[in-house]
């Protein structure tokens, strides 16, 4: 028995030391943030950090105990197999979810949850973002991960052979299994492990270097098994819903900007689009040359925020004017998406014909089961395409579907609705034409595959200005969600949320003007119904951008966490580390209660559908 104690002594630091090297690895993927903080923050992370190793550890110690009482009849050979293979297993699953980890934070700027595993029913489009070379790197390395730890589990852990054991070490073995819910737990206290305990630090990065990468990823999965998890009421119920109505409050009377009631409409999401890259916006110059010059045949909304961090996020909030959910998302859960109003469903309902336009695959994040929900008439889709044109890993490139979609305007019969959501523009930015940015770096390839799709915009419109029905249609440029590229905001920074959303076309009844207000992508639905003299009481989170709102605001999410943001103030909070990031601006007390009334109704009300 002394040997059996002894090994499970030796099982339980292996694996401390092996979530040791992951952590230490990860902070040297991330070197540029890792270098970028003082050593006590180093410090920090891994003292702190070892709570959640432990943890992690004491459930796989309690299996492997468990395992050694279960086998005490059995031979030393018998064990040995048995439990070598436990760890391979554990060793190959944990190497693949921290070596997946290092490259998914490096692009999403949060620990590895369970969002990956939402995306693995259409495993094709999961790893089109995926370079080859990167899979081929990151599987090399996870084989020479777990090689290398199990050659040191063999060495150092498994160095003494059992001998026969008696009846009484189930008992013995089980209670030694019973006390591994003492590191799992996190200690003795009340509160169980969970990813706040190991927060402790001002600086975003630091939290997240302290968590366990497959810890992280079974707890949020576990969580993630329900659309319902609630967080705390931040403030009393009475007090959010009479903010929620001072917040919603606009003047009755809304600025019409149509020339009629009845237009043509087409939306049009742009992949990736951030302001970041839009000269009017403040941004770069000689990326979107074409949507620049339009910005100046239109509306252009100037403070424009994207709900959500993700495109199926953001075809929800721009068709449905539902705000994004921070570590979920409802389009992939049919009951709850099923319930939500949609642009395209109600001008369905007055006579519309409606027709969804994505060069890929709309299986993808269960964007087929949502689009149907939604009232699409038609979906033209990859499968539309002769295969000779998906020479994309996400499918048909934007320059074929921008054409399909001019073909079928041209032969429309009454008014449509028309929805193109673009791809090429998507990782890994695979492009049919030469770069025109020079540089294999990530920045140069998005604004190269950026600078393709605009100008398969700016091609599109110099044909449709030329048609008939263009006086009779209103076009809305907005972007699904903003990207990480050129610049190295974290996560939650607004500057990775602010996107463009332009209005033209020859249905406008005004000329070309900037509104400077804060908005949010959630606002389109009641500003555009409004516009068309309809119905818009079903989109209660949505606000009308021409009726004059009392308090102009946008509502985004991050993982776990909220941006709230004003014309004159930003509050951003921490939902696991429970703890304001952000806090600006005129009145801080008064936007903060704001915001935490904004979400209390919102939770309420998802909850509730």
């Amino acid at each position: 028995m002394r040997e059996r104690f002894l090994f499970l002594v030796r099982y339980f630091i292996f694996w401390l030391a092996f979530f040791f090297v992951a952590r230490l690895l990860f902070m040297f993927y991330s070197y540029q943030q890792s270098f970028s903080i003082p050593i006590s923050e180093w410090l920090g992370i891994f003292s702190h950090g070892v709570w959640m190793d432990a943890s992690q550890t004491g459930y796989v110690t309690l299996l492997v105990a468990l395992t050694i009482g279960a086998l005490y009849f059995a031979s030393e050979r018998v064990v040995r197999i048995t439990i070598s293979t436990i760890t391979l297993v554990v060793l190959t699953i944990s190497s693949v979810v921290i070596i997946s980890d290092l490259e998914l934070y490096r692009n999403w700027g949060y620990r590895i949850d369970a969002s990956p595993l939402l995306y693995l029913k259409t495993p094709g489009e999961a790893f089109a973002s995926v370079k080859v070379w990167m899979i081929v790197v990151l599987v090399a390395a996870c084989s020479a991960f777990v090689a290398a730890s199990f050659w040191v589990y063999r060495r150092l852990v498994w160095r003494k052979e059992f001998t026969s054991g008696k009846w009484w070490l189930l008992p013995v073995f089980t209670f030694v299994a019973a006390t591994m819910i003492i590191p799992i737990r996190g200690g003795f206290g009340i509160a169980p492990m969970n990813p706040g305990k190991v927060f402790f630090s001002h600086n975003v990065y630091s939290n997240h270097a302290a968590l366990n990468a497959v810890w992280n990823m079974i707890y949020s999965y576990y969580k993630s098994g329900s659309m319902y998890k609630k967080y705390p009421d931040y403030v009393d119920k009475n007090t959010a819903n009479a903010r929620f109505q001072s917040l919603m409050a606009q003047s009755a009377d809304s600025v019409a900007v149509l020339k009629m009631q009845r237009p043509n409409v087409v939306v049009i999401l742009l992949e990736g689009f951030t302001s970041k890259m839009i000269e009017p916006l403040g941004g770069l110059s000689d990326v979107t040359p074409q949507f620049n010059a339009l910005t100046r045949e239109g509306i252009l909304f100037s403070k424009m925020f994207a709900s959500g961090d993700r495109s199926d996020k953001g075809i929800v909030a721009t068709l449905s004017g539902f705000p994004a959910q921070s570590t979920q998302s409802i389009i992939k859960y049919q009951l709850k998406s099923s319930k939500l109003p949609s642009i395209s469903a109600d001008l369905f309902s007055q006579g519309y014909s409606t027709t969804f336009y994505y060069g890929g695959d709309p299986d993808f994040a269960n964007m087929r089961s949502f689009l149907f929900g939604a009232k699409f008439q038609r979906m033209v889709t990859q499968d539309n395409f002769p295969r000779a044109y998906r020479n994309s890993k996400w499918g048909v490139h934007d320059e074929h579907v921008f054409k399909r979609l001019l073909t079928d305007i041209d032969s429309a019969q009454g008014p449509f609705f028309k929805f193109f959501f673009t791809l090429s523009s998507h990782e890994p930015f695979e492009i049919p034409t030469t770069p025109k940015f020079s540089g294999s770096d990530e920045d140069s390839q998005f604004k190269s595959a950026a600078y393709y799709t605009d100008s398969c915009l700016g091609q599109f419109f110099s044909e449709a200005k030329t048609r008939e029905w263009y006086k009779n249609t209103l076009f809305v440029l907005i972007a699904d969600h903003g990207v990480r590229y050129l610049s190295k905001h974290p996560n939650y920074a607004p500057e990775r949320f602010k996107i463009p959303m332009l209005w033209l076309g020859g249905a406008l009844a005004v000329e070309p003007k900037v509104v400077e207000h804060t908005s949010s992508q959630i606002d389109l639905a009641a500003t555009l119904l409004t516009q068309m003299g309809m119905e818009t009481s079903e989109y209660r989170f949505s606000k009308d951008l021409f009726g004059q709102p009392s308090v102009p605001f946008a509502y985004y999410v991050f993982n776990d966490g909220f941006g709230f943001m004003t014309d004159s103030s930003k509050f951003i909070y921490d939902h696991t580390g429970k703890r304001v990031i952000v806090q600006e601006g005129n009145n801080p007390d008064m936007v903060t209660n704001d915001a935490f009334s904004f979400f209390s109704v919102y939770q309420e009300y998802f909850l509730g559908l």
